[in-house]
């Protein structure tokens, strides 16, 4: 059990998106995002650049995630959720099927929610062409 990538989750409009992802691909120095999808049952257009997180939709969609401030990456997410039973941290959501794969949100002890996510290997087949890592 490991955390492979932690991405920093920033919420916006719709509007702004593009400007955004066009801002923190040319600080990072790559012409595509890692991964872009949009998560339907929640109206979401989700987009990783390196360690941001982009999680773009109107201010109703993003509020009830925006408590969430950290996606940790994991390679293997069962483990993590045992390990989180074993020592007494709260599950907020637990294990449920997403449009990247598998993911639970948990509130560690000092207080920060973050999702943490196993991508499916259909979901990175299908971003292997954004330069997913």
């Amino acid at each position: 059990m490991k955390i492979v990538k932690s991405f920093y989750r920033i919420y916006l409009r719709k509007t702004e998106l593009e400007a955004c992802k066009k801002f923190y691909m040319a600080l990072q120095g790559v012409d595509r995002p890692h991964h872009e999808f949009h998560y339907e049952e929640f109206r979401l257009d989700i987009v990783g650049i390196g360690s941001i997180l982009l999680i773009a939709g109107d201010k109703a969609d993003t509020e009830r995630f925006e408590a969430t401030k950290l996606t940790c990456l994991v390679d293997d997410l069962d483990a993590v959720r045992a390990y989180f039973i074993q020592t007494g941290v709260k599950i907020i959501d637990d294990i449920k099927v997403v449009p990247s794969g598998h993911n639970l949100r948990a509130m560690s002890p000092d207080g920060t929610i973050a999702e943490y996510v196993q991508h499916s290997d259909d979901f990175k087949r299908k971003m292997a062409g954004n330069a997913y890592d």
